[in-house]
């Protein structure tokens, strides 16, 4: 697929995202079952996946005859915007970096660029982490730079140096084990280092160059891929088993299965065949949480005045800010940002994002409780569930309220927090997928948001990772949301739609000034003698007085009932008062 001259062709870019598309899919449930770093929720695989599909996304809205740089940004872009996880952001800045290490327009890509895309690619990935840790997808970033470079400098040709750069990636992750205690104590390599390499090998097979094994040139004649020194890749699935890699002879299928255990092994780890215990992993944040900040006006890539935003000194900033209030931080990108953080507190993750944006704006702002996440794939105490296990039914909670977000989140809900502006059904659509369910319940929390549901849910198809279907409930109000997601937590996974449905039937709400002639009338006018919560959401600047005086109006006028104050964590005056 390349011509005489050994240049990378527009059909090579495309041919590659797909294959990067193909290859990862079919190995996410191996990856998901290797990643138990930076915490053990078995998504690693999955958020490679979901990554690249919106980067191949970007690449297929791009019209033909677009040359290769157009195709490697819009790669990077769509990739950036679509970063799911840890890895996921790392993976799109090495994106970035490769198509960003420009030097003469619409100059060849040949053996040399390449070499300078695999370092820009490293270096920009290294420089996203506010703590870089050996043994990760970073370290084989660098180890396909380093053997990139030295491959070109050798005067390998494009393919060569591409082979030897999926090699340095390779053998980079082999050490995995040697220079991350975690991964040796769980005797598995690193999950997001073997997504770098899949993602390496298929531009092997893009360029149709057969990817020999590490330090061999031992390539089955049937067309098989051998990777490791025996002519098999070290998969991380809870062992460190060698693994075959090969596609079919029809060549359509990528196999990611088994093998019997090899003596000999360049891999770290137990070879006897068997599956040992995992060691216990910590969760370095209760809550994941990621956000876009968008330092554009939306439509040509600048601040609106036609300057473009401000690049390396606000994502350091952001880097800054966020290591202060969790860890795992990750921030990528350039005029649009996505940041990463593990962190205790999601509101406060926000805050010093936005503080630290200035005039740039805050969107896509998804949290996850991470131990939930644990728990929910089986990988607390590191049992590991059945490989591409599905489950059919997820929810996605849609609030503008920061103090709602740390209890909705921990109800297992994925939360997406309206900040600057009202999500778009694109947005929606992200948080549903990362439900990681066929079936996504969506409690919108505002009439508006429930349309944008209705539109995301128009837009399910492919790409749309196992996701099959979204349903907007009738919530209208954050405290609908609340007492759905409450009453979600007391029956069975099966149970959760229909039990969120009847409890909404039978929520009341309404938003008043806190203002005492106004608050006495809207009590009475909500509450009911069979009421038996009355849950109250006050703005942070709702005297504590005017609280009390609505839980004893609520008292007198309903004997028994419970009366529930939830901090809204919203800068305003008004009370949101629900009865059920």
């Amino acid at each position: 697929m390349t011509d005489g001259t050994e240049h990378i062709e527009p059909a090579v870019v495309r041919a590659w995202v797909a294959e990067t598309v193909r290859t990862l899919g079919e190995a996410r449930a191996r990856i998901d079952r290797a990643n138990v770093f930076p915490v053990a929720d078995a998504d690693t695989g999955t958020n490679l996946f979901l990554t690249v599909t919106e980067g191949a996304r970007a690449v297929g809205e791009v019209p033909d005859g677009e040359p290769v740089d157009t195709l490697l940004l819009a790669f990077a872009r769509g990739a950036l915007i679509g970063a799911r996880g840890n890895s996921g952001v790392i993976l799109s800045e090495f994106l970035r970096g490769f198509a960003g290490a420009t030097t003469v327009a619409d100059e060849p890509v040949g053996s040399l660029r390449v070499a300078t895309r695999l370092e820009a690619a490293a270096r920009s990935s290294y420089a996203a982490v506010a703590v870089p840790v050996p043994g990760t997808i970073l370290t084989a970033a660098d180890g396909a730079a380093v053997a990139g470079r030295l491959a070109a400098d050798a005067g390998a040709d494009l393919s060569g140096v591409v082979l030897a750069a999926r090699t340095g990636a390779h053998e980079a992750m082999l050490r995995s084990p040697r220079e991350l205690d975690v991964l040796s104590r769980a005797g598995v390599l690193d999950a997001g280092a073997f997504g770098l390499v899949l993602v390496l090998d298929a531009l092997c097979r893009a360029l149709g160059v057969a990817a020999g094994a590490a330090g061999t040139d031992d390539v089955a004649t049937d067309g098989d891929v051998r990777l490791g020194p025996d002519g098999s890749l070290s998969v991380a699935d809870g062992t460190m088993a060698p693994m075959t890699r090969g596609r079919t002879r029809g060549g359509d299928v990528t196999d990611v299965t088994a093998s019997p255990a090899v003596q000999g092994s360049d891999a770290v780890g137990p070879v006897t065949g068997t599956v040992p215990e995992h060691a216990p992993v910590g969760i370095d944040g209760e809550f994941e949480v990621m956000l876009v900040v968008d330092g554009t006006d939306g439509t040509d890539g600048t601040d609106g005045t036609g300057t473009p935003a401000p690049s390396s000194s606000l994502a350091d900033a952001l880097r800054a800010a966020l290591a202060q209030v969790g860890d795992s931080v990750v921030v990528v990108g350039e005029g649009v940002w996505q940041a990463h953080v593990h962190t205790d507190d999601p509101a406060r993750a926000v805050q010093a994002a936005r503080t630290a944006a200035g005039d740039a704006r805050l969107r896509q702002v998804c949290v996850r409780h991470l131990a939930t996440q644990v728990a929910a794939r089986g990988l607390h105490g590191h049992v590991v569930s059945t490989p591409g296990e599905v489950p059919e039914h997820g929810v996605v909670a849609i609030t503008s309220a920061p103090g709602l977000v740390p209890d909705l989140a921990r109800s297992g809900a994925v939360v997406l927090l309206a900040t600057d502006q009202a999500p778009t059904p694109g947005e929606v659509l992200r948080v549903a997928v990362d439900t990681g369910a066929r079936r996504v319940a969506v409690l919108p929390g505002s009439e508006a948001a429930a349309d944008v549901a209705r539109a995301a849910g128009r837009l399910v198809g492919a790409g749309a990772g196992d996701l099959r279907g979204i349903e907007v409930l009738d919530a209208p109000t954050d405290l609908h949301v609340v007492a759905a997601l409450a009453a979600a937590t007391l029956g069975s996974v099966d149970d959760v739609v229909p039990l969120m449905r009847e409890t909404l039937d039978d929520v009341r709400a309404v938003q008043v000034p806190a203002d005492g002639a106004l608050v006495r009338p809207a009590l009475e006018g909500l509450l009911r003698a069979d009421d038996e919560v009355l849950t109250v959401l006050p703005g942070r600047q709702v005297d504590p007085v005017v609280i009390d005086v609505v839980a004893a109006i609520a008292r007198q006028r309903v004997p028994g009932i419970e009366v529930v104050v939830l901090d809204s964590g919203r800068d305003h005056a008004d009370l949101e008062l629900g009865a059920e």
